[in-house]
């Protein structure tokens, strides 16, 4: 979080929006190694559906700790006045919110095989011929475009607090340069690589012009790319680090402390959490 001389912003609010966003990361490695297993290295079967359930509900879970720690970490740069940092925190929990909603709906990020998907998703339902049943096209929904929006909530937010922690020392690990700097790796690790990359050079594809969009769609880069999981894993890690690297400077892993970021633990407002 990187705490800062200031108004004191109640304790609680400090360990539970460190807690969410270790267990946040946590749980994006836990789901995204799922998904590397399956499609990279195929040591699980894509029809087993116990496995399926274990990404889906951890993929959700690491979007509503974060967008919790957001916003948490949102009401104390309020309450220490500092406008930007209150801006980045809320740019990161619409971004969780996005995460939520594709875990929760089971969204495909494959699916948008172009721009024009990310823009302008959620299929309708087209009129068929007499006869035939009634179908929606192959196409990415709103659920499926929601790591996109998500994702670059998190790269814009990351580079706003990459840039404003640029000038402090970087000398040590355990230091709020190091903490964004992870943060900044993962997501735009994440962001480049596995999503915005091969959507963007699918060109402008579309499932319209394929004649049997189905098993067509296997053969986009958002889907061949296969390899791109393992980054997901590695920028899920890089960000779990920087919740680790913010814990530790808050003194709430038991090691390093508050006074590493300016604050002495009888600065903090033990009794202002229910006001907070």
């Amino acid at each position: 979080m990187g705490i800062v001389s200031g108004p004191v912003p109640p304790r609680c609010l400090i360990i539970a929006a460190d807690w969410c966003n270790i267990l946040a990361g946590v749980s994006l490695v836990i789901s995204f190694a799922i998904i590397a297993s399956t499609y990279t290295f195929k040591w699980i079967l894509p029809t087993d559906k116990n496995w399926h359930f274990a990404m889906q509900v951890t993929m959700t879970a690491e979007g509503v700790l974060w967008a919790l720690a957001a916003g948490m970490l949102t009401r104390v740069q309020i309450i220490m006045n500092n406008a930007a940092l209150a801006v980045g925190q809320t740019i990161i929990c619409f971004g969780g919110i996005f995460f939520a909603i594709s875990g929760l709906y089971d969204g495909v990020p494959g699916k948008v095989i172009s721009l024009p998907y990310v823009l302008a998703p959620s299929p309708s339902v087209q009129d068929c011929a007499q006869g035939e049943e009634w179908t929606a096209p192959v196409s990415a929904s709103f659920a499926d475009a929601c790591p996109y929006y998500g994702i670059t909530c998190f790269m814009v937010a990351t580079a706003m607090g990459l840039k404003g922690v640029w000038p402090l020392p970087k000398n040590r690990i355990v230091s709020p340069f190091w903490a964004v700097a992870c943060f900044f790796i993962g997501a735009w690790t994440i962001g480049v690589i596995s999503l915005w990359g091969p959507t963007l050079l699918d060109g402008a594809v579309v499932y319209e012009e394929m004649e049997n969009p189905k098993v067509e769609m296997y053969s986009q880069k958002t889907f061949a790319w296969a390899w791109t999981h393992v980054f997901q894993v590695i920028g899920a890690a890089f960000l779990t680090a920087g919740g680790v690297i913010f814990a530790i400077m808050d003194g709430v892993l038991g090691c390093g402390g508050p006074s590493d970021n300016g604050i002495e633990d009888s600065d903090y407002d033990e009794d202002s959490c229910a006001s907070a």
